[in-house]
């Protein structure tokens, strides 16, 4: 059914209260907060935050921010971190989807307002009425207008997108009684391109102790930007449905989440006895993978198989140093050689979990439970190295023909991905040193894939380049 646009404007139900209601002392309030002038010193702030803003300056500006939506007087400093990182898209979105959770009212899925635009002391934001209909024909969308009238959770994050992007229509989505799946599918269907940002809103833990409070928040900092969607529930952050679509979604393309700051209300306002969490976020391209993380993640795979060999038991993973940029989702293959000979070689195609997870199991596998060889004894590991292998970003090809795919190789530099007949397979770039013709290299990756027939017609082909590292076990 699609949304009718009763063309009123839904008031500012909570100005005065959560955030000043005059127009320039908001105005001043929000642009000090872009601008960075009242940062707190604890969690991720400081030059902690800068860095992170460093890193993201030298990539793509975000696709999307996660940013609390407390009173400004508790949150504003950490809403403004995230919001500093989409200055740079000023000009060139075009559309902000803004969803947060229905603390008030129930809603029976993903809750669409039908106004024409929203009141806020710094003017009204229109909506995009022509994507609020057209979510309309979703199954588990529904307008929900009882929940948006009281409800704080997209308000508060609108004068921030009117200070950031100036007049620019919004998507206001409340998010009720469905899960992370489902609120991925709408996200998908509002993703759009750079004209398109998405602020995820919500707040992290609530009513802890200061000290109790940071210790879950700095967990749930790890499971948000290890896409542990399964790790993040009502106790964590009460937007873990709108933050598990948007982790669900930005998986699927590629896309990794940042920290920039994490905070309480104990930095602000607060009294440190009960306390809520606050925290930002970015969504961006990841961060390449550098030969000093590559170097800490083989030296994990050795303590896992060591550990394995030593105690009969898998590594329990619990690394209190791990590096920021190896905690993104990624593949990885582990290969163990004893001279010239493979003992053993597992790796993944999908980034389905965090990168220094996956090296974790990738070992234990290559180690183990390789199909072709026996698991590895303690008696045997002697001369044995471990090498890592991280896997870049695919690259698509043409691949029409066996021929096809072999010019667009680097010998001795790409590994290559051949997928058809629902079966994958895929060479390591230490391939070409046994198999140095690029015509080779395809055929006998396409003869590894065991099809039914030389060449389908369905053939789809990757190439990529990997990082690595290796160590004596």
């Amino acid at each position: 059914m699609t949304a009718t646009v009763a063309g009123g404007v839904r008031p500012a139900a909570v100005a005065g209260m959560f955030y000043p209601s005059g127009r320039a002392e908001l105005h001043d309030l929000v642009t000090s907060f872009l601008a960075g002038a009242e940062r707190s010193a604890d969690g991720l702030a400081g030059d902690a935050a800068d860095a992170a803003l460093d890193v993201l300056g030298a990539s793509a500006p975000p696709k999307a921010i996660i940013a609390p939506h407390a009173g400004y007087r508790y949150s504003g400093p950490t809403a403004g971190a995230a919001y500093r990182s989409l200055l740079a898209r000023r000009g060139e979105v075009e559309r902000v989807v803004v969803i947060g959770p229905a603390h008030r009212v129930r809603v029976p899925g993903v809750g669409l307002s039908s106004a024409r635009a929203w009141a806020t002391p710094l003017g009204n934001v229109e909506v995009d009425v022509e994507t609020v209909n057209r979510l309309s024909e979703l199954r588990d969308v529904v307008v929900a207008d009882d929940a948006h009238a009281p409800e704080h959770s997209v308000e508060v994050h609108l004068p921030f997108v009117q200070e950031v992007f100036g007049e620019v229509p919004v998507v206001p989505l409340v998010v009720g009684g469905t899960n992370p799946a489902k609120v991925a599918s709408v996200l998908d269907a509002v993703w759009g391109g750079p004209e398109t940002a998405i602020v995820v809103s919500s707040d992290l833990s609530h009513y802890l102790d200061d000290a109790s409070a940071r210790r879950r928040d700095l967990a749930t900092c790890h499971a948000i930007v290890e896409a542990r969607v399964a790790d993040i529930g009502p106790h964590d952050a009460c937007g873990f449905l709108p933050i598990g679509g948007l982790l669900t979604a930005a998986l699927r393309r590629g896309l990794a989440v940042r920290p920039i700051e994490l905070t309480t209300s104990a930095d602000t306002a607060g009294e440190p006895e009960r306390v809520v969490g606050y925290g930002s976020f970015h969504v961006s391209p990841p961060a390449p993978v550098d030969e000093s993380a590559v170097q800490w993640l083989v030296d994990l795979a050795a303590r896992a198989i060591d550990h394995e060999l030593r105690h009969g038991q898998s590594y329990p993973l619990h690394e209190p140093d791990v590096p920021d940029v190896v905690r993104s989702p990624g593949v990885s293959f582990v290969t163990l050689e004893r001279g010239e000979d493979l003992v053993g070689c597992i790796g993944s195609l999908d980034p389905r979990r965090a990168l220094w997870r996956d090296v974790a199991r990738n070992a234990r596998g290559a180690a183990f439970e390789d199909p072709r060889f026996p698991p590895l004894g303690s008696s045997e590991r002697s001369g044995v190295s471990v090498e890592v292998s991280v896997l870049s970003k695919f690259e698509r090809l043409p691949a029409s023909s066996s021929s096809e795919v072999a010019s667009a190789l680097r010998p001795a530099v790409d590994g290559l991905v051949l997928a058809a007949e629902g079966k994958r397979s895929t060479f390591l770039p230490d391939v070409w040193a046994k198999i140095p013709e690029p015509e080779a290299f395809v055929e006998e990756l396409a003869r590894k894939a065991r099809w039914p027939t030389a060449w389908p017609e369905d053939v789809q082909a990757w190439r990529y380049t990997t990082t690595r590292a290796s160590t004596e076990l």
